[in-house]
């Protein structure tokens, strides 16, 4: 049982920290990579692989907090493709992998230009995690710690003949870090209903175009609960606090602010080492720099997940 539960958990965290970096202005390039990662979730001498499609319609055009209508007709998705693979060395040491392909796409039905669609590989990540208690028959809490390395292994010069903005590139060609924390606590000692909390801080350096999508915290809560054997539900609050972009250090205008958002998921257990989980992203609130900017309206995510 518990071990269907950490199966089936591990889906359901990675679904919603890949709902959660969606939910970003237009301006965010690549996949989300870094947001939300359950650290403490790993087996020793074992791997695990993710295999994941995130959806996003990036295509809310908000004023400060308030939603207001597009007259532009304006289009905007961006699908990820991604691979994530996370090995235990031990019971407390673990090292996670992810590779992602993107494909954005804008439409403006008012322009008479062509559609934009921009496709390539994405960037990388490689976190390397240390979980000091893990939750067990007996012991209720669980602790990890994580550092992880971006690396700008995407495409990020797309645009022939006119090289597009960096919100249409897969990648954001500079490296960048991420630091983590997790925290989860199991109300029994069958832990099928856990609570948890997870923080990240990340922060990117300038590309070679003198652009950088700078710094952004964020912060998930919320339940996993195990419903039997095979299906288990996880409910989050997502809170995402992201800094203005730059380029040659000056601040680029209408990128930034913060959002909170709900990311529920449902997710079904084959067998003990198989999982597949589905999860969407409903945005609660926002405030975003400057007078307009493009925010995801909705997203979902279809990840299958294997134990070996």
């Amino acid at each position: 049982m518990l071990k269907t539960f950490k199966v089936a958990s591990l889906a359901g965290m990675i679904f919603l920290a890949q709902s959660q970096v969606q939910a970003a202005t237009c301006s965010c390039a690549g996949a989300p990579l870094a947001n939300g990662i359950n650290i403490g979730d790993f087996e020793a001498g074992r791997t695990s692989v993710t295999l994941s499609l995130v959806n996003s319609d990036i295509s809310d055009l908000v004023e400060g907090s308030r939603t207001i209508n597009d007259e532009t007709g304006r289009s905007r998705d961006t699908e990820s493709y991604i691979v994530k693979t996370t090995y235990g060395f031990n019971d407390h040491w673990a090292f996670t992998g992810i590779i992602s392909y993107i494909n954005h796409s804008r439409n403006i039905a008012i322009s008479n230009t062509a559609d934009e669609e921009s496709s390539g590989l994405g960037d990388s990540l490689f976190l390397v995690s240390y979980a000091p208690q893990k939750i067990d028959p007996f012991t209720r809490d669980e602790w990890a710690v994580g550092v992880g390395l971006r690396a700008p292994t995407g495409e990020n010069d797309n645009g022939d003949p006119i090289l597009f903005a960096e919100d249409l590139q897969p990648g954001q060609g500079a490296w960048g870090y991420s630091l983590w924390f997790h925290y989860a606590h199991a109300f029994n000692q069958q832990a099928d209903l856990v609570y948890y909390i997870d923080g990240n801080y990340s922060s990117v350096n300038s590309n070679d175009r003198e652009y950088s999508f700078e710094d952004e915290w964020t912060l998930t809560t919320g339940l996993n609960y195990s419903l039997n054997a095979e299906w288990s539900t996880n409910w989050s609050l997502n809170y995402r606090d992201a800094s203005p972009h730059t380029r040659f250090s000056g601040e680029i205008p209408n990128t930034g602010g913060w959002w909170l958002d709900l990311s529920p998921s449902i997710s079904y257990s084959l067998n003990p080492e198989s999982t597949i989980s589905l999860s969407g992203t409903i945005p609660l609130a926002r405030d975003l720099e400057g007078t307009l900017q493009f925010t995801t309206k909705n997203s979902f995510a279809l990840s299958y997940t294997h134990l070996f």
